[in-house]
């Protein structure tokens, strides 16, 4: 099978490109001109091609014959202006799915997130069948073009002979993390380390290689054409799991007190206003969109991939911690705690 992997020089991308190599699949990368391809070329069997998603006339090459495309590529942040993810997110997946239709290719998987979820949902747990957020706080961009990328690809799933299919991951850890794990230790450095509220909040937490997996059943096996699943490890964790036992692996004591979490959301709040009128280039210490990632329930259930596809996920939070911290530390991403 002959596949496209876009966002493949990303965090999840570079693991579902992994993964197809060693599943024998012919893969082809859309990669930019200033992307570092240096581990897809470490993969020895990826085809490179040239093109951004932002840029629909780039695309015709990267789709030409292929048989499914896996479309990883998003704006990742918390800090950074609206017209960014309007680009990458919402216009990049219109034109990849617009690509898609033209040159007749069958299967898409879009990889979207768990971010689509109303808040108060989430806490109460959610499944694929529960609603999306309609409502968005001010400077909400991650979640709110996710939403929209996320409404598009039904769009052409409902309109088009595309069988389009959605994964929604929770909080991946894992190799190539450049944001998640490093952010944490420098918290956790921090002296306002703390844990947000009791700390006792539900933080699934999913390997990189298991929402790999899902996203390739997902896009090959006719069931889930047209459906949507959600990529959490079923494994029970909280806050304070986490934090913890990222602290053990690094070295570093874990967080001594606790913040109210309303405290916690006022002082995003004021960083973020402060932030603003230094431009987007000052990205604050703490972000609305953080404090919710970290301090609230996220309660979901991933028993439909399970069912349906089979899927169960190999790696517990704490193997997931050390391989990232393992690899961060190779990369000198985390430095060493000398005793």
């Amino acid at each position: 099978m002959k596949a496209l992997v876009t966002g493949a020089t990303g965090f999840l991308g570079s693991h579902i490109a992994e993964r197809l190599v060693k599943r024998g699949d012919s893969v082809r990368a859309l990669v930019r001109a200033t992307s570092d391809t240096s581990f897809l070329e470490s993969l020895g069997d990826v085809e490179l091609v040239e093109g951004d998603v932002t840029a629909a006339r780039s695309l015709g090459a990267a789709v030409e014959g292929v048989d499914v495309i896996y479309h990883a590529a998003a704006m990742v942040s918390d800090w950074a202006p609206w017209r960014d993810f309007q680009s990458v997110t919402i216009n990049g997946t219109r034109n990849m799915l617009k690509a898609a239709v033209a040159a007749g290719v069958p299967r898409f998987l879009h990889v979207s997130s768990d971010a689509v979820y109303r808040y108060q949902d989430l806490r109460h747990g959610v499944t694929e069948e529960s609603p999306m957020e309609t409502r968005f706080g001010p400077l909400d961009y991650y979640r709110r073009s996710k939403t929209a990328a996320e409404k598009i690809a039904r769009r052409f799933q409902a309109k088009s002979n595309l069988a389009v299919s959605i994964v929604r991951p929770a909080l991946i850890l894992g190799e190539r993390d450049a944001a998640m794990l490093p952010g944490l230790i420098a918290f956790l450095k921090s002296p306002s380390a703390a844990y947000m509220g009791n700390g006792r909040n539900v933080l699934p937490c999913v390997h990189a290689s298991d929402v790999a997996e899902l996203c390739i059943l997902a896009a090959t096996r006719d069931i889930a054409a047209g459906e949507t699943y959600n990529a959490v490890n079923p494994e029970h964790v909280t806050q304070r799991d986490l934090l913890d036992t990222v602290a053990e692996i690094v070295g570093i004591a874990p967080p001594k007190r606790s913040i109210p979490f309303r405290a916690i959301y006022a002082i995003a709040i004021a960083l973020e206003a402060a932030a603003r009128t230094r431009g987007w280039s000052h990205r604050p210490d703490l972000t609305r969109f953080s404090a919710n990632l970290i301090g609230i329930d996220y309660i979901e259930s991933a028993s439909k991939a399970m069912r349906d596809l089979g899927w169960q996920p190999q790696v517990t939070r704490r193997e997931a911690v050390r391989r990232s911290v393992e690899y961060a530390r190779s990369h000198r991403r985390v430095q060493p705690v000398s005793g």
